[in-house]
């Protein structure tokens, strides 16, 4: 390994990473290169990467931001293949550094070399010896404790501080870490590129990554399959939620998926665990770390605390956990050694008295090798270790090829020792009732995610060839919008384009005398109703000559293509169907109750695109008026007009950013669905 820049200066940053590679035992040769110095902490210095004798792994850059490129392609030069940039100093600070950073790219994109950074804060993998960084979190003189044994746990974050913070939170809890990323800018190696490496390593059972920005939605897509079917979770924070970071929205669309919400759903969408805190995503990273998947969410709720359990119960429930009493069986087992006082119910409060005389354990037994539960939560105080390893053996017995996951809850703080046991056992430890229940709820959840990511239309492989849809001219009204989506296959109500009263009133004839809307139609009018340009309900010719006149003043004469005359729809739920191009996630598809009062109800649900018919059902189920959906209306038939929409969206030409049919008309059952508005949004335009 090559030490560009290294310097014998403490206080410099380039210093560090030369003494924390010896503190923490580094197995292989170390090269520091820097023309202004003979020798640092021992060690001969070159004066450029090419005078070193041996075909060097990997150099850790920390020269000043100017000379990277020029560092760089030295190392190119000598045949390194890769590299970590410590240096800052590019795109995240303003235009000139932006200038720098593409000359790095650029240089990387014709060689063979891989680089890290730059802005990294480097590499950490504890098994390997390799502590490629210059961060306090691993420094030996601020009391970190280097352990060389690795980890299940890989640690992969967009922000260097994160990265090593999240690893000293980690070990805090006694978990064990087996990698550490500070990817920094992504000029070459991203994010998703790490993971997808460490989702290889046999000994990786999770990782953990902290996210500023998705740059490559495909690869995204790529290792959360490949995590799946590892089943090898991956838990991630995004940062971004605020509405300073969410971008400007000018139709319906762009303000209910808002880039954060589309984050969201795309990690639901790919089995990925979205979290909110450092505590979150460290119990998860302990449970999976651990625990093997539960088979469902039935819970077993084992106590000699009422309070405690009781307290545990509820969160359990509050995370749509279910706790069925066990069978009549077990209830018998048990009663059998427990006073009276206690309960076989869920909870089963065994009392301090049965876990005096030894029932602990052999109700843990009964519980966990039952069937009636997919995971028994044993609720204890693990803060004496001397009853704790006293009936060790009885607990082994007990959880011994158990069909339900065993997890503890310690309701008070528990013994380091205790928990590095259980943890042995493949028993995770949880110190609250919502921690221990949000864990488990989580596996529930990821678990339940595995048995239908078959039914993940993005994960299919080969992706299929998306159908491109053609570009447009320019802009487009309501009725050049249907027209575009004609293909689509969606029925609209009959209707005709006047361009004067007696047009109007010759229109509502042929459409058979009877009720209809009259709504202006310009390509610069996106929300008609807003400028008076919409009239409902129109039963007679003299109607229809009055309303033409207000209708048609709503916009003046050069962007007035005509108004529409069209037969009123039939009763049914007004829907919200959308196929949107989100800048930073690729194509996605929205759902949601439409009409009017769109907006106000933010009531949606989305997917990356395309999406299949059980995902399209399922988008259905989430919306908070899915339940009226069913009963009142044709849900098959919105279904299919969602998936439509997805293999739209996965085909939009670059022009077009956005588009919306809204209302989408949900008949009575059998009676399908009617395209009342529509659309068309250009990129980078403004809504019409």
């Amino acid at each position: 390994m090559a030490l560009i820049g290294a310097s014998a200066d403490p206080i410099s940053i380039s210093a560090r990473p030369l003494r924390l590679l010896r503190q923490h035992g580094f197995a292989g040769d170390l090269y520091p290169v820097n023309p202004k110095y003979t020798e640092l902490e021992g060690l001969r210095v070159y004066s450029a990467i090419a005078e070193v004798p041996t075909q060097v792994d990997l150099a850790l850059i920390a020269v000043p931001a100017s000379s990277v490129a020029r560092v760089l392609e030295e190392c190119a030069a000598a045949d390194v293949r890769c590299a970590v940039v410590i240096t800052s100093g590019f795109a995240e600070s303003g235009s000139a550094g932006a200038q720098l950073q593409q000359q790095i790219q650029d240089l990387i994109a014709h060689g063979h070399m891989r680089v890290c950074g730059p802005n990294s804060e480097g590499l950490y993998v504890p098994s390997s010896t390799l502590c490629a960084t210059f961060s306090p979190a691993v420094d030996p003189e601020h009391g970190y404790e280097p352990d060389n044994t690795g980890g299940p746990i890989a640690i992969v974050s967009q922000s260097g501080g994160m990265a090593f913070a999240l690893l000293n939170h980690a070990q805090d809890r006694g978990l064990k870490v087996g990698a550490v990323v500070s990817t920094g800018n992504e000029v070459d190696l991203t994010w998703a590129d790490y993971v997808d490496y460490l989702l290889d390593q046999a000994e990786v059972r999770v990782v953990l990554g902290f996210v500023e920005a998705i740059r490559e939605p495909a690869r995204l897509i790529q290792v959360a399959r490949k995590a799946a079917r590892l089943k090898k979770p991956l838990v991630v924070a995004k940062i971004g939620r605020s509405e300073a970071g969410k971008r400007a929205a000018a139709s319906h669309t762009a303000s209910l998926v808002g880039a954060d919400a589309a984050h969201t759903a795309a990690f639901r969408q790919l089995g990925m665990l979205r979290v909110d805190d450092v505590d979150e995503m460290l119990d998860l990273a302990a449970y999976f770390s651990t625990a093997r998947l539960p088979t469902g969410k039935r819970v077993a709720v084992l106590t000699a605390s009422g309070g405690a359990g009781a307290w545990l119960a509820d969160a359990c429930a509050v995370r749509g956990l279910a706790l069925p009493a066990p069978s009549s069986e077990v209830q018998t087992a048990i009663g059998a050694f427990i006073p009276t006082y206690g309960s076989v119910a869920n909870p089963v409060d065994i009392t301090a008295q049965a876990v005096l005389s030894g029932g602990y354990e052999q109700a843990l037994g009964l519980l966990a090798q039952s069937r009636g539960f997919d995971t028994v939560v044993a609720v204890a105080t693990l803060v004496r270790e001397e009853r704790f390893f006293e009936t060790l053996p009885e607990l082994k017995q007990a959880i011994r090829e158990a069909p339900a996951v065993v997890v503890y809850y310690s309701y008070t703080r528990p013994s380091p020792r205790v928990i590095e046991t259980l943890a042995e056992l493949g028993v995770p430890c949880f110190s609250t009732p919502g921690r221990t229940a949000r864990a488990v709820g989580a596996a529930a959840d990821h678990a339940a995610f595995l048995s239908r990511m078959d039914d993940v239309a993005v994960f299919t492989e080969p992706a299929p060839a998306a159908e491109q849809w053609p570009e447009i001219s320019g802009p487009l009204s309501e009725r050049g919008a249907r027209a575009y989506l004609s293909p689509l296959g969606i029925a609209s109500p009959l209707d005709r384009l006047a361009c004067s009263a007696d047009e109007a009133v010759a229109s509502f004839a042929s459409l058979g005398s009877q009720p209809v809307a009259l709504k202006v139609q310009s390509p610069q009018i996106n929300h008609k109703a807003d400028v008076g340009g919409v009239k409902l309900g129109l039963a007679t010719a003299d109607q229809v000559r009055d309303a033409f006149a207000a209708v048609a003043a709503s916009v003046p004469p050069p962007v007035l293509e005509g108004v529409l005359v069209q037969r009123m729809a039939p009763p049914g739920v007004e829907a919200f169907v959308a196929a949107r191009r989100e800048p930073l996630l690729g194509p996605l598809v929205v759902v949601g109750l439409g009409g009017t009062e769109v907006e106000a109800l933010r009531d949606v649900a989305m997917r990356l695109a395309p999406v299949s018919l059980a995902e399209a059902h399922a988008m259905i189920d989430e919306l908070r008026g899915g339940s009226l959906l069913r009963s009142r209306a044709d849900v098959s038939a919105l279904a299919a007009a969602v998936v439509r929409l997805s293999e739209l969206a996965a085909g939009l030409p670059p022009g077009i950013s956005n588009v919306e049919i809204n209302p989408l008309l949900v008949l009575p059952r059998g009676q399908g669905v009617l395209m009342l508005d529509a659309a068309v949004e250009l990129k980078g335009g403004e809504p019409w």
